[in-house]
């Protein structure tokens, strides 16, 4: 990989909403940027909401994204000097999606909220790594995997009271992503489905007297599958108390991942896989 490199990223972005009718309004966007890897990329998207009753929200969007190539797909060189064995691929080019979705919002009742949507990602080109067909090296970056993702997302809110709020969540991932016929990839296309199936989280927050809150998030992730075996299923606990004397100045003191000692949330399934730590700290924000 070079040492040095310079890069220009232009972009721009333009929104504009549209008033259908009294309670239907459409939103069309786009951003377009030019990067010096594949030019010109266009990433629109077209959404669609009905407010169906004043508690009552349906919508609809479908987008298009895409990931540019970064130094490291088209410029890893690895080891140095030669025997060359892993390379970055010169004609990599962006990783693309279709996103669509679907969502309900509804107020059940003064103190009671939920929403539910579900997805269906389209995705091409993204990113492999193998040898040329009919050869074992150098292995490169390519884009020989494409596939679908789909899924649901569940929210809630409940107001116990003045000042005590609960919230809760889950969302469900099934991902399809395959070598394309022909292509190749030495992970058969487990390295993008590195990601938990089922998600859940529960939260309470606390308006407590003298400018005191307290909120605490407790959450559940699946086994992580990699390509060396899995990560283990998970559950942990995050919170956080503030104090606010004054209009501009908070005090808080945050605990993150308070259930363990350490636990692993990604990596390969080695001895001296590296966890992510029980933490604690203070934080002082004064607000200008």
């Amino acid at each position: 990989m070079p040492a040095q490199a310079d890069h220009q990223l232009f972009s721009v972005f333009a929104q504009d909403e549209i008033t259908l009718g009294k309670s239907l309004f459409l939103t069309l966007g786009t951003k377009v940027e030019h990067n010096d890897y594949t030019g010109l990329e266009a990433e629109p998207g077209v959404r669609l909401r009905w407010s169906m009753a004043p508690s009552q929200t349906l919508w609809a969007a479908v987008s298009r994204a895409v990931r540019m190539p970064s130094r490291y797909d088209r410029d890893i060189f690895q080891p140095r000097p030669p025997p060359v064995v892993a390379t970055g691929g010169k004609n990599f080019v962006s990783e693309t999606v279709i996103a669509y979705e679907l969502g309900y919002r509804v107020q059940l009742a003064s103190d009671f909220s939920t929403s539910v949507s579900a997805f269906y990602n389209s995705y091409d080109r993204l990113r492999s790594f193998g040898p040329a067909p009919g050869t074992t090296h150098p292995v490169f970056f390519a884009n020989n995997l494409g596939g679908e993702t789909h899924g649901l997302e569940l929210s809630v809110q409940y107001q116990v009271r003045d000042g005590w709020r609960l919230r809760g969540g889950y969302d469900l991932l099934l991902e399809h992503l395959r070598v394309k016929p022909g292509q190749m990839d030495i992970f058969g296309g487990r390295n993008e489905t590195s990601d938990p199936e089922h998600q859940a989280s529960f939260g309470t927050s606390w308006d407590l007297p003298h400018n005191v809150s307290f909120d605490t998030n407790l959450r559940w992730v699946d086994t992580l599958p990699t390509t060396n075996g899995t990560v283990p299923s998970y559950f942990e606990l995050d919170a956080r108390m503030a104090w606010r004397p004054n209009d501009r100045l908070e005090l808080s003191l945050v605990g993150q991942n308070l259930l363990h000692d350490h636990h692993p949330e990604f990596g390969i399934a080695v001895p001296r896989r590296e966890e992510i730590q029980r933490s604690v700290y203070g934080k002082a924000a004064w607000r200008f």
